[in-house]
């Protein structure tokens, strides 16, 4: 019997002495998960007063853990790429003029005709010249009617310097026609249509001999398609520069009588822009291709702030006026220095 009381006391000591284990266990446990919750509202701990004493019922609860499931964030759908549909080609009848940027660009004022301009004219020669440069092998006569060969142009240049002529330029005629504004004695206009690239070759270096210029009529399309006959935009800068003025002939060269008001806006407009873009300048002068205009050619002009145009007819006086038809003296290419001075000098008007 001794020996039987004895070891049930020493069962019931060991039962005690794991139940007071389990509590213990059981204690640390609920501190470790206070010293691990949120701080409250007022970033504080919570207080020993929010831990709830353990009872025995809770011994056997917390021997079981229950498994709280974590929300996720729904995944969010992407929508499928949307195709962009192509644009379906539209037929215009007549191209409308595509305005190239020019902010930049410097706007010189015009000139502002004051009351005398009505009754004024000034009487000098505008050349028209097209080629500078040796006749090509087999050319017909148009073409060497077109082109004035280097020698002949020296002795043209040498000729006008001898007599005293001085280069002036359209803008210059159009200030004096609107204000009075005196000419050199002896003036005349050099203008070189269509901007073929052997004007660098020949021409330039030519009237550079003697401090002329010239106004070059450019057709904006074919430079910058860089066809090799017509001057880069890199060039038409470099004369630009050496004060040459560079004017539009249009952009692609078409005659512009009979054409629609939409035709000849973006063959007139565009040119402008194109070159106002690329020399930083807006142009004011105009050349007719093949000399050809009408009515709406000589509305829009104006309408788009040019302040003259030049024609293929021959003459040598001009009022304020006609300056949307100013004349000019053909130089051919197959006259001779006689020929020259006789258009230059004659009786002419």
């Amino acid at each position: 019997m001794p020996v039987r009381r004895a070891g049930r006391k020493r069962r019931d000591r060991y039962a005690i002495i794991a139940g007071m284990l389990r509590l213990l266990l059981i204690s640390l446990s609920l501190l470790a998960l206070c010293a691990c919750a949120p701080l409250d509202a007022g970033g504080r701990a919570p207080t020993p007063s929010a831990i709830v004493p353990v009872t025995g019922a809770d011994v056997a609860a917390a021997s079981t853990p229950t498994l709280t499931a974590t929300p996720t964030r729904p995944a969010t759908a992407t929508p499928p790429p949307t195709a962009t549909p192509e644009p379906s080609a539209t037929a215009s009848p007549e191209p409308s003029p595509t305005v190239t940027a020019s902010a930049t660009a410097t706007l010189w004022p015009p000139p502002t005709p004051d009351a005398a301009a009505a009754g004024r004219q000034a009487r000098l020669p505008i050349l028209m010249y097209h080629y500078v440069e040796p006749w090509p092998a087999n050319a017909n006569e148009l073409r060497r009617g077109l082109t004035v060969r280097p020698e002949d142009f020296t002795a043209q240049m040498d000729y006008l310097a001898q007599r005293g002529y001085v280069t002036v330029s359209l803008y210059d005629l159009a200030d004096a026609l609107a204000t009075g504004r005196p000419l050199p004695e002896r003036a005349v206009v050099l203008t070189f249509d269509d901007g073929y690239r052997t004007l660098v070759d020949y021409a330039w270096p030519i009237l550079s001999a003697h401090g002329y210029t010239g106004t070059v009529f450019a057709i904006t399309e074919l430079m910058d398609k860089g066809l090799e006959q017509y001057l880069t935009w890199d060039q038409a800068r470099a004369l630009f520069a050496a004060g040459w003025r560079i004017e539009p002939h249009t952009k692609t060269h078409v005659e512009l009588a009979g054409r629609s008001d939409a035709k000849q806006l973006y063959e007139i407009l565009g040119a402008v822009e194109t070159i106002a873009a690329n020399l930083g300048v807006r142009p004011r002068f105009l050349c007719y291709p093949a000399g050809k205009y009408d009515a709406t050619s000589l509305r829009l002009a104006p309408e788009i702030q040019l302040w003259g145009a030049v024609t293929t007819r021959p003459g040598r006086t001009h009022t304020f006026a006609d300056r949307f038809t100013w004349t000019r003296v053909r130089v051919d290419g197959r006259g001779s220095l006689k020929d020259f001075i006789t258009a230059v000098e004659g009786d002419l008007r």
